[in-house]
């Protein structure tokens, strides 16, 4: 029989677990580009995933850092909302939505927000690409985020933000196409011209160095291109609203995934080639 050493939370042994994991994750080229050959970005995600109680997987493709600060979908924080055992309901079309939470613990007391176009236009949204193409998510999002930091901030654990509220260029879906960075700043390098594993290992005392991960094989040009761009995910995303398609995520994600004929959790799940059919389906550019 194989022995099993059980670890507290944060014990060193277990955070020793932890990166050496990270280190492995961040070889794989279907991860978000802020994970990418970034291992203590993913520690630094696993760490969010054990505080919000959600599995690791989740809090990779779901919580964003933009600018140090760890931001999360709507549909997410209103998830952990729920979770936490307080009623939220979300209501609203193309010029407004409301989102209104009722605590678990003062169920008569109601925390209504309430977003609508000339609020948008007043905070300075409504030129941004995303706001033209898609209002109704993003008015959507705004009043779920917003209601949610008034009245149960408690159930966020500081994931208080989307990443579009932080700055970040948007699809209809909530998914991060570009994070902003500072003017000057490199975004990414390679991990050799880093110092935060090193530094994460010195905080918890590993004696050894962990090993490398074997180098991926070559890979060619078709499978470089297997999944679908930005660009192609945005036109998809539009022409789909073209044919009908209600604007909110959890549609989006339904209509894609009765096209293809398999589940689409996430619109990074997208070939490229899939992409293409449903844009010559629809009649847009493929």
């Amino acid at each position: 029989m194989t022995d099993l050493t059980v670890h507290q939370p944060g014990a060193p042994a277990a955070l020793n677990d932890k990166i050496r994991y990270a280190q492995a994750l961040s070889g794989s080229n279907l991860l978000p580009k802020q994970y990418r050959e970034q291992p203590a970005n993913l520690l630094f995600a696993l760490e969010y995933a054990d505080a919000l109680g959600v599995a690791p997987i989740n809090a990779i493709t779901s919580i964003h850092v933009i600018e140090g600060k760890p931001s999360a979908s709507a549909d997410l924080i209103a998830s952990l909302v729920r979770r936490a055992g307080h009623r939220l309901r979300v209501s609203g079309d193309d010029t407004f939505a409301e989102a209104t939470i009722l605590r678990a613990d003062d169920p008569d007391y109601p925390f209504t927000v309430r977003w609508d176009m000339a609020k948008a236009r007043q905070a300075g949204l409504t030129g941004k690409g995303v706001w033209k193409a898609y209002p109704s998510a993003m008015l959507r999002s705004r009043a779920i985020t917003e209601v949610a930091r008034m009245a149960a901030p408690d159930a966020l654990f500081g994931v208080i933000y989307t990443p579009e509220e932080l700055g970040a260029e948007v699809d209809a879906a909530g998914d991060v196409v570009q994070s902003v960075s500072t003017p000057g700043r490199q975004v990414s390098a390679p991990v050799a011209d880093r110092s935060g594993m090193a530094r994460l290992r010195a905080a918890v005392h590993v004696e050894e160095p962990v090993a490398p991960v074997a180098p991926a094989a070559p890979v060619d040009v078709v499978d470089a291109e297997v999944m679908a761009s930005p660009e192609q995910r945005n036109a998809v995303i539009v022409a789909l609203a073209a044919d009908g398609v209600p604007e909110d995520p959890a549609s989006i994600l339904a209509a894609l995934s009765e096209r293809v004929g398999r589940e689409i959790s996430h619109t990074r799940d997208l070939t490229a080639d899939e992409a293409e059919q449903i844009l010559l389906a629809l009649g847009g550019e493929g």
